[in-house]
């Protein structure tokens, strides 16, 4: 429940950036008014995202509303019969849920590396068995109980790292990483 009312909370303070940015930014060119977005709005329904990350489709809906409606807002086209889906895809704006998967398999892969003060090789067990569904880094993901934990930062990235190819795994770059 804690976690239900964190994520309105988040959405209500990124609808309050977009109307501030609805009211002062009307006028402006479409350039104008995504830089406003990535940079006001966008930014704190993302912060610490890899850890808070929502998990069920009325938590994910709320977040990814606020960006179809920036959306439409940057491209200054309301109409109902309008695709949303293709002015993001148009304005390059991957789903909030995507960024936030990359995010966290980001994090995962810089703690893997060594990179953060979060000891993967001592909290997972490696596969010790190579099957054709895994890679050389792969781990047992951890079987949680509780929804808390299950869909808890590392529960979700092992097993979203465990399905990534050899190819990225390889790369030890975090900024190769994430792209």
């Amino acid at each position: 429940m804690k976690w239900k009312n964190h994520i309105s909370q988040v959405a209500a303070k990124a609808n309050r950036s977009l109307g501030f940015i609805k009211r002062n930014l009307r006028g402006c060119t479409e350039d104008i008014k995504n830089m406003a977005y990535k940079s006001l709005v966008r930014p704190s329904m993302e912060y610490c995202a890899a850890v808070w990350d929502p998990y069920t489709a009325d938590q994910i809906y709320q977040l990814e509303a606020v960006q179809r409606r920036a959306a439409r807002f940057v491209k200054n086209i309301y109409d109902r019969r309008s695709s949303v889906t293709d002015m993001m895809t148009d304005l390059e704006w991957p789903l909030l849920s995507t960024r936030r998967k990359i995010s966290r398999l980001s994090q995962f892969q810089k703690a893997y590396e060594g990179h953060l003060a979060i000891p993967v090789q001592t909290l997972l067990h490696p596969v010790t068995r190579s099957t054709r569904n895994n890679h050389s880094k792969a781990f047992i993901p951890p079987q949680p109980s509780k929804d808390t934990y299950k869909f808890s930062f590392l529960p979700r990235a092992v097993s979203e790292w465990n399905s990534l190819p050899e190819s990225t795994i390889a790369i030890t770059d975090p900024t190769a990483f994430k792209a």
